[in-house]
């Protein structure tokens, strides 16, 4: 990729030893309802609204041994001025070209309409491995009518009922066995990618930014806020390091959502900040450090994730006379809590410096697993015992020992006399420390108290 701030070589999209299946469809055939029947997870939004869909959405799936990457796509209009459409259309045929099977998802309640004729005949001219499935069979009197889909020369029309899951299993099963070389079954594997959601507000180039680090576009970009909807995932190695890079949808303040859809959206994306082991909070550099910026960058914290903050579209600071330096001085003397996580200023548009998202989640991931001896905890503890924690009513304090009870995040147990007594600003102390001590940049703390006899 030119100008990208990335050697070509050095970020790679990794291709899956499973095989990619695609769902296409025009509008409101239920393709989102499929794809959720098939990995068992309601994880695409569904709405009767056409074009709720926008993003190309991946997902894992497994049925009787046999594992696949199944895509779900937005609605195909073959012919739209509509910024939007077009950009959908373009991602469903992404979609196509990068899939080892195509899916055509019909609708029984209406019959073949002249839009699913005409992709039915991309995927001819294409000659990619291709099916027919017919969706809404809900009753068995509907199958009567599966006869008026041959003619779009795709073989055996196989019905299902997305939102019921009747016929799903023969589904799975004729689709298994049509493509039965191209699947294979899979032994357990133990995934070690570091899970990285992207948030922020709307339009501060969380889409930009994932389609700059994977070479190609996944998610659409437009100057539209709202744009993304469901969350997109894309795996990607880096110097031997796979990431899972989640792109979600921009979070606004509850009270200022009115459309369904935009509230689902934000519930999925705070679902995959809860899900991921590091987000990567961006903030747009041209309208400044907002109040939801300040949320968004606490609910990752709270979420337990570890935690990047990647200030977007520095390629404009210049229109505003700021430095890096000024910018960091007077952000961390604005919100001092935040020291303790890296700043970084990169240009999802530009590509430049982009790089330095992956290089500093590596390292804020290695901090967020690392687990520290019991001997050097204590050690520092023991060092800590002539700063004890003040008296409380006459009672004196005694921090006696601590240990590490889990990573991900760093989770330290103490344990003390009177851990009901301990202060906020005693357990700050004590969190000042531990981060002087060890390196636990980028990563938030947990501590638990317990109580035991001096």
């Amino acid at each position: 990729m030119n100008n990208s701030g990335i050697a070509s070589s050095s970020v790679q999209a990794l291709n899956r030893p499973r095989p990619i299946i695609a769902i296409i469809g025009r509008p409101n055939v239920g393709k989102s309802t499929l794809f959720n029947r098939l990995i068992g997870a309601r994880w695409a939004i569904i709405n009767d609204q056409p074009g709720v869909t926008r993003d190309l959405i991946y997902a894992e799936a497994e049925w009787d041994a046999y594992k696949f990457t199944l895509v779900d796509s937005g609605g195909y209009i073959p012919r739209s001025n509509d910024a939007i459409t077009t950009a959908v259309r373009a991602q469903a045929e992404q979609a196509i070209e990068e899939a080892d099977i195509v899916i055509l998802l019909g609708d029984i309640t209406t019959g073949p309409t002249d839009i699913d004729r005409e992709v039915a005949q991309l995927l001819l001219q294409q000659k990619c491995p291709s099916m027919l499935a017919v969706n809404k069979v809900d009753e068995p009197e509907r199958g009567a009518f599966l006869h008026e889909f041959y003619h779009l020369g795709l073989g055996e029309p196989v019905p299902v009922s997305a939102a019921s899951g009747r016929l799903s299993g023969d589904f799975l099963a004729y689709l298994t066995k049509r493509f039965a070389a191209l699947f294979q079954a899979e032994h357990e594997e133990v995934d070690n990618a570091v899970k990285v959601v992207l948030a922020g507000r709307p339009n501060v180039g969380k889409s930009t930014l994932i389609n700059r680090l994977a070479g190609h576009r996944i998610s659409i970009v437009h100057d539209q806020p709202g744009t993304t909807r469901d969350t997109t995932q894309i795996r990607l190695a880096w110097k031997e390091q796979e990431f899972i890079l989640m792109d979600t949808a921009g979070l606004r303040r509850r009270a200022k959502i009115q459309d369904p859809i935009e509230y689902y959206s934000g519930l999925r994306a705070s679902s995959s900040i809860d899900r991921a082991d590091v987000g990567i909070a961006l903030i747009d550099a041209s309208e400044g450090v907002t109040i939801q910026d300040i949320r968004i960058i606490n609910q990752v914290i709270e979420a337990g994730c570890g935690l990047v903050i990647a200030v977007n579209k520095w390629d404009l600071a210049a229109n505003f006379g700021n430095s890096s330096l000024e910018f960091s001085q007077n952000f961390f003397h604005k919100y001092p809590f935040l020291k303790d996580f890296p700043l970084i200023f990169i240009s999802g548009l530009t590509g430049k410096r982009v790089f330095k998202c992956l290089e500093n989640v590596a390292k804020v991931y290695a901090n967020y697993t690392n687990r520290i001896a019991t001997g050097p905890l204590n050690r520092l503890v023991e060092s800590l015992s002539a700063n004890a924690p003040p008296a409380q009513g006459g009672r004196e304090i005694k921090l006696l020992y601590a240990t590490q009870h889990t990573a991900s995040p760093p989770t330290f147990v103490f344990f003390s006399n009177y851990p009901d007594l301990v202060s906020n600003s005693y357990k700050r102390f004590l969190e000042k420390n531990l981060r002087a001590n060890f390196d636990l940049h980028g990563t938030p703390i947990r501590m638990v108290w317990r109580k035991r006899r001096a």
